[in-house]
């Protein structure tokens, strides 16, 4: 898969990672929000961000950034297997209500769909995380089905999931 150096997203792009965004993921990733509801690891240290900027090299995983080099979020693809992929994602807390996560994943999706010969992107979202099911609606993705259990919690219990789609033919 060809992965691109930047992808336009309306006012916004995703662009990939560089090592000096290390700082600006460690502040986002202070975030409770974040922690509740991604699998970084808590507490998230700088080391944490480094090496997440490090495995990011090889993989079609983005910054968002609207003019400058303000990293906005992170968009990209996990779980990439045969014509599907899993779109994993956070808005920082400062970024957040001002459209960027619904303009950056139409990106990626547009980009994943049309351009890598992939045919199905997944969203899986705690069930009780409402932002992230709504933006995933908003983005074109069609709620699918519940995956019961299907998320371990920091605290060793399991959480619903629900699993939304997005094919080709949009």
């Amino acid at each position: 898969m060809h992965i691109p150096t930047e992808i336009p997203a309306g006012r916004y792009r995703l662009r990939r990672w560089r090592p000096s965004d290390a700082e600006q993921v460690f502040q986002a990733c202070q975030d409770p929000e974040i922690q509740r509801w991604t699998t970084i690891p808590v507490p998230y240290t700088e080391e944490h961000a480094e090496g997440f900027l490090a495995g990011a090299g090889g993989s079609p995983l983005f910054a968002v950034t609207e003019h400058g080099d303000d990293v906005l979020g992170s968009f990209g693809l996990v779980a990439v297997e045969d014509d599907r992929a899993e779109v994993g994602c956070w808005v920082a807390p400062w970024a957040r209500r001002l459209g960027v996560g619904e303009a950056a994943g139409r990106a990626l999706a547009d980009w994943a769909l049309d351009d890598t010969g992939l045919t199905r992107l997944e969203w899986v979202a705690d069930a009780a995380n409402g932002a992230s099911l709504r933006l995933a609606e908003r983005i074109g993705f069609t709620p699918a089905r519940m995956l019961p259990g299907h998320l371990e919690n920091r605290d060793g219990t399991f959480s619903d999931a629900v699993l939304a789609v997005l094919r080709e033919a949009r």
